[in-house]
């Protein structure tokens, strides 16, 4: 979209001073596109269709106000019923407009320095009665775009416009012609409660400071300097503190307190505000706010930040695709950007994780949302974003330097312990496996060995359970966890390997493959296991008990290194495509369903677990059904918590047509574009991805060439691509043998540990489709034919509570059949405890003569496979005489199967 050429120049020379920060347009010669105008900042602010999301996980969790790309402000509104984001769509009043917002996390958070405006007297102290002061709006006066937000308070008949450089925020007000303007800044309030603060009036400037914390529970606390400038001086003023309004006051500090500026709007209604902040002192604030807004030019800013935006966004550039498919696009590329954050001010100077103002000559970044990010963002802003990355992984040394380890889940200079695992060695090893150079290696190899070796950061140990996981080989206390070690281990064994040491390389591999040790023999799942090596019985798939946000179905999913292993525990190819099948029946399931679960970070990666069973069809498939079902162009439009960009850079992902499946390795696992065409504009060359008949409707890849030379793996890595490269697809409305031999699959890594015995190839199911009997159905549904039709979905199971209990199949000729497989009550999400516990096999050649040829007893196995001599058949029968290992009087067989 074009702007008058004033507009236009004074934007150019703003953004020249966000350019400062380390952000660099598209290279010359590279078609700029006007991207903005696709982004919702929107999109994400209400709840989800989770049915049962996690604790503050039912939306997405962002918020709709003015920021630059990792900008220090995030000036936005905050409502009623919103937290944790400060903003829901849903609401019709506003409580202020604040300064410092995350984009999506689960904990209420920030909502630092709030501003209101508001006009008639001040009556009740706003120190204790602050949401009186609220204001209502309506819908249809409220927009937002990059850089912007603008509403009108019906309350005041007031109009607010917002918008923002790096460490700065602007606020122009239109008030109605009245002596009683003010604004109210409340220098206590935030999202996670009151705490002291401070304020100075003095002409038209506004000086003091606020305090913030408390994050997820935190008693950890950081403070912010604030300088607030108007472009004419007030015509009155006071303070409160407490329930006492003290007019003519120009000065007070604590818990409960704030100030006003009144204005005489009778002959001009327009009131503007900047506001400079800084985590270092009162006169960085100054500082910053002079270096980056030095008038009182709110269209210049504006446009400036718009630039900034588009400028950014155009470092992918996507075209071809349908509206509603390029707002998603480019609002999650936008949310991608918005975290962590600039935590250094125009000066170099910022606060550390040991609290001391240390100096820096690069851009310093804080806030990671260590669990959340380390599975796709990671990966992604090294792709995208390399410069930058370089600074952020930078920081995330320095962090560690200063306070012990690397960052796990911290927020500004303080370390939180928020969530399970090691994230930080995965973080920096995935940016570092994704092309990402000028760090110091070293240091960072050493933090990632402190923290695996019992190190602290701020006086706590990250890995809490480190002694019991290096006795035992995993954690007792919650798989989950036990898995995110593994995680973190397989991520430092990569980067040591890298960058050449290889004691570390074999220490930390070895360790890696201890995600064996909670994956249940019987069971088939991750699962819990007491500190003597006992397994819990019986396993609920559904259950969250004793998980870190997921259950035992979406859990068993997270080993995205050694799926080769995986599967072949689970018994092969087949069986696992069955089981992804069966996973897929939901995609947002929530924590209480045996089902995907798209609206939170571990489950991210399960749908290119079929690349790996060399079924890619059921990628692109799951893929597809997920952008179009889970995301939308509307205010519930993210499946879950956005968690400072990790659900977005999903998107992002899934709409280029890959995937790093392999957090800490440079692996991408392929399913195809949804749009024709697609450029990563990158320092070392471009990126161009194209889709021949790519679109909705053709989500199935038929052939694929990297930089010219056709490839039928279902994978590349990141070198290929990491130059000028191109990667074109031919995709259509139908599946593709492309991709579907064992040779395809992406690689999984077996140093360390003896893997598991290669699952057989049993070749085709004799049994399905073929006729069946059986004794009398537990339901309608429930009918011996389920069990015969290949799928573990949709509940298709054979049931009978009948006095004989059998299952009886007819091949329709005589066959020769050397194997069984019965897939129990476990695989199709229920109770392992009703995993059949005796039963017997039998083949017949004419229906009436009957051979045993495997007899079962004392299991409780999900999955049993029956090895048999070679012998010719017609008819199998499945005899049930004890139907569940835990007393229970139904057998349930969700397959019977038959092999050659």
């Amino acid at each position: 979209m074009s702007r008058p050429l004033a507009g236009r120049v004074r934007a150019a020379v703003l953004a020249a001073v966000l350019l400062g920060a380390g952000f660099a347009a598209p290279p010359a010669g590279a078609a700029t596109l006007a991207l903005t105008q696709y982004v919702n900042p929107f999109i994400g602010t209400d709840n989800s269709n989770s049915p049962n999301p996690v604790p503050g996980g039912a939306g997405g969790s962002t918020y709709p106000g003015a920021v630059v790309p990792f900008g220090m402000v995030q000036f936005s509104p905050d409502t009623p019923t919103a937290s944790p984001s400060g903003y829901r769509y849903g609401d019709t009043s506003i409580e202020e407009f604040s300064l410092t917002h995350f984009n999506g996390a689960g904990c209420a958070n920030n909502e630092d320095l709030g501003l209101l405006p508001i006009t008639g007297a001040i009556s009740t102290s706003p120190g204790t009665g602050w949401t009186g002061y609220a204001g209502r709006y309506t819908k249809a006066n409220e927009s937002a775009a990059p850089g912007y937000y603008k509403n009108k308070l019906d309350t005041y008949d007031t109009t607010v416009e917002l918008s923002a450089t790096q460490r700065s925020g602007f606020m122009k007000l239109t008030y109605p012609n009245t002596t009683s303007a003010r604004l109210l800044v409340n220098t206590s309030r935030s999202a996670t409660g009151s705490r002291a603060g401070s304020i100075g009036i003095s002409g038209s400037q506004l000086t003091g400071s606020v305090t913030g914390g408390g994050f997820c529970g935190s008693s950890k606390t950081y403070q912010i300097f604030y300088v607030i400038q108007f472009d004419r001086a007030p015509s009155g003023f006071g303070t409160w503190l407490g329930g006492t309004v003290s007019a003519g006051s120009s000065s007070t500090s604590g818990t409960n307190s704030g100030g006003y500026v009144t204005f005489d709007t009778s002959s001009n209604s327009t009131v503007q505000a900047k506001i400079g902040i800084s985590f270092v002192s009162p006169a960085n604030a100054q500082a910053n706010l002079a270096a980056e807004n030095p008038g009182f030019d709110f269209a210049g800013i504006r446009a400036a930040a718009d630039t900034k935006w588009n400028d950014v966004l155009n470092r992918v550039q996507v075209t071809g695709g349908a509206t509603a498919d390029l707002q998603k696009f480019y609002t999650a590329l936008y949310h991608v950007f918005q975290n962590p954050n600039i935590a250094s001010d125009t000066n170099g100077q910022y606060r550390g994780f040991d609290q001391a103002v240390h100096t820096a000559s690069h851009t310093v970044y804080q806030n990671y949302s260590g669990w959340d990010i380390y599975r796709s963002w990671a990966a992604l802003i090294g792709l995208v974003a390399p410069n930058e990355a370089s600074d952020i992984a930078k920081s995330m040394v320095l962090d560690g330097q200063q306070g012990g380890l690397l960052p796990k889940w911290s927020h500004n200079s303080n370390e939180h312990f928020v969530m399970t695992g090691d994230p930080g060695p995965i973080i920096v090893g995935s940016m570092y496996a994704f092309g990402v150079r000028g760090f110091d290696t070293a240091a960072a190899l050493t933090l990632m060995d402190k923290s695996a070796s019992g190190g602290t950061t701020q006086g706590q140990a990250i890995r809490g359970r480190e002694s019991g996981y290096l006795s035992r080989h995993y954690v007792y206390e919650d798989p989950s966890d036990s898995l995110e070690y593994s995680a973190s281990d397989f991520a430092v064994a990569q980067f040591a390997k890298a960058v050449g040491d290889t004691t570390k390389y074999t220490t930390y591999m070895q360790r890696a493959q201890w995600w064996q040790n909670v994956f249940g023999p019987d069971a088939g799942y991750i699962q819990p296991r007491g500190s003597t090596g006992t397994w819990a019985w019986p396993v609920v798939p559904s259950s969250n008990s004793g998980y870190t946000e997921g259950n035992p179905s979406q859990y068993t999913w997270m080993v995205p290194y050694n799926y080769q292993g995986l599967i072949n525990l689970m018994g092969g190819r087949q069986t696992a495509v069955q089981r992804l099948d069966h996973h897929f029946t939901q995609l947002n399931g929530g924590l209480t369903q045996p089902y995907f679960y798209i609206g939170n970070e571990p489950e991210h990666g399960v749908p290119w677990a079929y690349n790996y069973a060399a079924h890619p069809q059921g990628t692109s498939s799951a893929v597809r059904r997920v952008m179009n079902e889970s995301f939308t162009t509307g205010p519930g439009g993210l499946p879950g918590n956005d968690d400072l960009g990790a659900t977005s850079a999903w998107y992002v992902f899934a709409a280029l047509g890959m995937y790093p499946a392999t957090p800490g390795a440079d692996v991408l696992a392929l399913h195809g574009p949804l749009f024709p065409a697609a450029s990563i504009i990158r320092p070392s060359g471009t990126i161009r991805i194209t889709g021949s008949g790519a679109g909705q409707g053709a989500q199935y890849v038929q052939s694929v060439s990297v930089n010219g030379v056709v490839t039928t793996k279902s994978w590349i890595r990141y070198g290929d691509i990491a130059g000028a490269s191109t990667l074109s697809y031919s995709m259509g409305s139908s599946p593709s043998s492309w991709g579907t031999s064992v040779s395809d699959v992406p690689p999984s890594y077996n140093d360390g540990f003896t893997p598991p015995p290669a699952a057989p190839e049993l070749g085709p199911n004799l049994a399905q489709g073929k006729a069946a009997t059986g004794s009398a159905s537990c339901a309608s549904a429930e009918t011996p034919d389920k069990a015969v039709d290949g799928s573990l979905a949709g509940n298709s199971k054979f049931c009978s509570t009948a006095a004989t209990k059998y299952l009886q199949v007819d091949l329709g000729s005589a066959q020769n059949v050397s194997a069984f497989v019965v897939k129990h009550a476990g695989l199709g999400g229920e109770t392992t405890g009703w995993n059949t516990g005796a039963f017997t096999i039998q083949t017949s050649t004419d229906g009436s003569s009957w051979t045993t040829v495997a007899s079962v007893t004392g299991s409780r196995a999900s999955r049993t496979y029956h090895p048999i001599a070679t012998r010719s058949a017609r008819y199998l029968k499945l005899n049930l005489t004890t139907p569940a290992n835990d007393g229970n009087g139904a057998a349930r067989i969700y397959e019977f199967e038959a092999y050659r």
